[in-house]
Formats: structure tokens, sequence, C-alpha cells
């Protein structure tokens, strides 16, 4: 079922020499983390890396546009270290560095990790290496660096801190609506569809008694305001597996003028033999932000 929830934006930074296979498992721990706590804490953890978030810029320092396009936008950080520091930047002994102290700077939630995993040091760069031990040492004063030797120790040391990070971004977010004046928080609608069912119990001219189901297409507003002008449309995902839902009541996307606020209204589905099992639906309101949208994958359960 949808449900409305804050999103923050971790960013994973690390020197080149880290291995994917951590950046794996940090991103494995994130995912797991949505999966069990993300509904019941209404917080959604999105990981950040540049390698796959990054956009192609020209006319600035690399670490400029990174700082631009994902640092500054990012609202907490895992950074993870093995044997180098990284390269330098123009402020910073690295890159890493360099969105640590960024983040640090504007007050969000930072962890720092440190590979301990036994290496040939015939491949390890010793002036890297001497840079990161000189940089390890600044950050005693001031963080607490955990190290792990395996993945079990990584997996258990990244739960631990999306735990602590989203604990501490709540409160933070809560202290800023707190100290933000009634008249400055915007009210607005948020609908989101939904699938429900329920058994029909008919007798038949002999007597016995057949149960079937009917199923209810649900446009739920979870906000504050009123939804105007709703409209709703659903396609399948694909056309091999099956038709569109026949919605009673949505005759060439017929408009409802008004959910209220918390409010919802129904439709009945009716599924022909040719229908698919799942279809993506799309459903637009308009609200004091303009005309709004969510799209959500329902299924007949």
């Amino acid at each position: 079922m949808p449900y409305s929830a804050m999103t923050y934006r971790l960013l994973i930074s690390s020197p080149g020499d880290v291995p994917l296979a951590a950046l794996t498992i940090v991103r494995d721990c994130i995912n797991r983390w949505n999966g069990v706590y993300g509904h019941q804490l209404s917080s959604v953890i999105l990981p950040i890396l540049w390698g796959t978030h990054a956009a192609a810029a020209f006319g600035s320092h690399p670490q400029t546009v990174l700082n631009e396009q994902l640092v500054d936008n990012s609202d907490m950080c895992i950074a993870i270290f093995a044997n180098r520091l990284g390269t330098q930047t123009q402020v910073a002994e690295s890159g890493t560095a360099e969105e640590i102290d960024r983040l640090h700077g504007a007050g969000h939630y930072i962890a720092v990790l440190r590979c301990r995993r036994p290496v040939s040091m015939s491949s390890v760069d010793l002036d890297q290496a001497k840079s990161l031990e000189d940089y390890m040492g600044n950050l005693e004063g001031s963080a607490l660096v955990l190290s792990y030797e395996n993945d079990a120790e990584l997996q258990r040391h990244v739960d631990n801190i999306l735990s602590n990070a989203i604990t501490q971004a709540r409160t933070r977010t809560e202290e800023q609506l707190a100290a933000t004046p009634a008249s400055d928080i915007a009210t607005v609608a948020e609908v989101w569809p939904r699938v429900e069912s329920e058994p029909r119990m008919k007798t038949d001219s002999k007597g016995r008694v057949k149960t079937s189901r009917i199923w209810y297409l649900v446009l739920a507003n979870t906000g504050d305001a009123p939804a105007s002008s709703v409209h709703f449309k659903t396609e399948t995902e694909d056309s091999e597996v099956g038709d569109a839902w026949f919605v009673h009541g949505n005759t060439d996307g017929e408009t409802i003028e008004t959910i209220a606020p918390h409010g919802e209204t129904r439709f009945a589905i009716f599924p022909s033999f040719g229908s698919a099992q799942q279809v993506r639906c799309t459903v637009t309101w308009t609200d004091e932000r303009g005309e709004r949208s969510n799209t959500t994958t329902l299924r007949l359960v």
C-alpha cells in the first residue's frame, strides 16, 4: 500500500580504492532498511553515489560540480576509506575529505568507516597511506571512526548508522518545523491510489451459497488540504499480459470535483477474463501548488 514519507538523500563517499562490493553492501543495507522501517518511520533513504548520479558538466572543477549536483543536496553521509586518502582538491586534502567538511559545516550526520581487510603492501601507495593516516589522526578529536575487516562487520556498522542518521535527521526536521510559524507551513493535498477487495456471497436458485470477490479502486487524500479536479487513469505495464481494468464511474477520465483532506472515494473494478492482474495507475489533482500527480503499480488482491 502506498504511504507518505520523508525522503533523505544519503551520500556514499569514498576514494577510488574502496571496492564496488563495499558500496553495494551499503546500498543493500539501505534498501533493506527502507523495506523494514520505511513505512513505520515514514522515512525513505535514497543512496547517492557520484558514479551513478552525477551528470557530466564543463567549465568548473570536477569536485565543484559534484558539490553542486550531489553533496550540497545530501542530508547525511557515509564515508568509507581503505588505504588511500584520495586526490587533492582545490580546498581539501581529497574529494572525500572536502565532502565531509561541507556536510559537517551544514550540520548533517556523517559516519566514517575504515576498511582493515588484509592487503598486499606491494599494492599500497605509501604516500597515500601516510596521508590517510595523518587525516585519520586529525579526525580523532571530532569523529568516532569505526573499522571493519569483513562484509558482516560492514553490514552491522551500516545498519546502526542508518538508524542513528534517521533519528538525527527527523529530530532536526521536527525542530525546524516547530520553529516555523504555522502561517509559513504549506497545506497541501496528497492523493494516492490503492486497491481494496471484499467477499460477496450469493445464493443460487438451488439454495447453494457461492462466494465471489469484488474489487475497488480507492483514491485517498492523505494531505491536509482539499484535492480538486481529481482524475485518474489505469494502463497496463505490458500490453501482452492483459487489458486495462474497467473502472465503473471513470468513463473518459471523468473528473472528481473534490476529495476532502484525509478523505477517500472509491470505484468498483470489473475485471474481465482478459484483464491484467497488474496495472499502472496515475492520479492527478490540483492544490495550491498547481497540478500534481502520483503514479503507482496496483494489483488485484
